[in-house]
């Protein structure tokens, strides 16, 4: 009986999970999402696009980027679009941040 309860239920999980991921690719269609931001930028992501992924991926850092002054962040976007690794992007708005 515990047996056909956990089956039934990693069942249920599992659908769950199809049906979240319906959800997030309808919900990428409605608001752009990131095929739509990068073709609509020429190719390169765009800064929602750069800043989504950061809070979504590196909420500590977001939280820095986020208090940074406007020039900053457009200067660490700019570097991002150039190829900059995420690790050197971190770095930088933490230097930035502390005013190094």
């Amino acid at each position: 009986m515990i047996f056909g309860f956990v089956i039934s239920f990693s069942v249920m999980a599992a659908g769950e999970d199809d049906y979240l991921s319906a959800l997030h690719q309808e919900a990428g269609k409605v608001d752009g999402g990131a095929v739509g931001e990068t073709e609509a930028s020429g190719g390169r992501l765009s800064r929602a696009y750069f800043e989504r992924e950061l809070k979504e991926k590196y909420a500590g850092s977001a939280v820095f980027y986020g208090k940074l002054a406007p020039g900053s962040q457009e200067e660490i976007y700019q570097e991002y679009k150039s190829g900059a690794t995420i690790s050197e992007l971190r770095k930088k708005i933490m230097d930035r941040f502390l005013h190094r």
